[in-house]
């Protein structure tokens, strides 16, 4: 006798979603979240790309995911899943000390954004100091802001803010930026400040974000700017699932959100796609949650 037909493992937009669709689907469905229900998505300060919403925060839209999911008939429980063991036609999942057997898993881990770890970074979250460019970036309109990285997702945002702000920066450690030529020569068009060999070393301000600290050539220096948006990556936090995945970590899934063994689904920024963003997510969660009833039905027929 298993316990639940479905655990889904992350209750950030995907996780959420899967659950709102999983338990309507009659399912009887549990979210495991070791963190804050909502995920990364409870940082940003304003959303103004979800439809429906001119202007929300990451927190009460999330909050708006979990009183669905949970009305809906989904359990939330706030605990780690240490372990995930396949066994005959169900599924073990190790929750501290204690263990619960599911039909099928839907992955949604997500990925955590990395930290520059300086002085301020912290402090300044959310008031200037961002992770998504999309998210965020509209607030600094007539604003001068800086981008930190060196690849084609950092490039990306760097373009994006380029068209909302009043002047960008691209600020890289490195000696030459890694991402793609076509993203070179636009940074270029857009008139966008590229700092090469400039290392990051502080965020300074009151209440919120006013200067950035940068060191190059052993000289440190002030920036007046009001934000910030760090892209140095992040890392998929897919460690618990022995599935096929990318060279970063990344859980390969098909169209139905299928991965390569039986049972296991994954939705969400854990998984190799080219958008992150809260829409896609939520899309994600929506097909695996579709695909894991389709598994329990046929499972069941069989």
């Amino acid at each position: 006798m298993v316990d639940y037909d479905v655990a889904i493992i992350g209750a950030g937009p995907a996780g959420l979603t899967a659950g709102i669709y999983c338990a309507r689907y009659g399912l009887k469905t549990i979210i495991i979240e070791k963190g804050l229900v909502g995920g990364t998505a409870t940082w940003a300060n304003s959303i103004q790309n979800y439809p429906g919403f001119n202007d929300i925060s990451g927190m009460e839209l999330m909050m708006k995911f979990k009183e669905q999911a949970q009305k809906a008939g989904a359990v939330i429980e706030l605990e780690t899943v240490t372990q995930v063991s396949e066994g005959g036609k169900e599924k073990t999942l190790t929750l501290g000390e204690k263990k619960i057997t599911v039909k099928t898993i839907i992955v949604a881990v997500g990925a955590k954004s990395k930290w520059l770890n300086v002085p301020g970074e912290k402090q300044f979250l959310n008031k200037g100091v961002h992770f998504c460019a999309t998210c965020d970036g509209p607030m600094y309109n007539g604003k001068e802001v800086a981008v930190i990285g060196s690849d084609n997702r950092a490039a990306e945002e760097a373009i994006y803010l380029s068209t909302v702000t009043k002047k960008t920066y691209l600020i890289s450690p490195k000696k030459e930026l890694t991402a793609e030529q076509a993203k070179l020569d636009t940074l270029k068009e857009k008139g966008i400040s590229i700092l090469l060999e400039t290392n990051v070393t502080g965020f300074e301000g009151k209440e919120m974000l006013e200067k950035i600290v940068v060191k190059k050539n052993g000289k440190e220096t002030k920036m007046n700017l009001s934000g910030a948006f760090i892209y140095i990556g992040s890392d998929p936090n897919t460690q618990l699932v022995n599935t096929n995945k990318d060279e970063e970590g990344r859980i390969i899934v098909n169209e139905a959100m299928e991965t390569n063994v039986k049972g296991i689904f994954a939705a969400g920024d854990c998984i190799k796609k080219e958008l992150k963003q809260i829409s896609t997510c939520i899309g994600e969660g929506a097909i695996a949650a579709h695909s894991a009833a389709k598994y329990i039905q046929n499972k069941n027929i069989d």
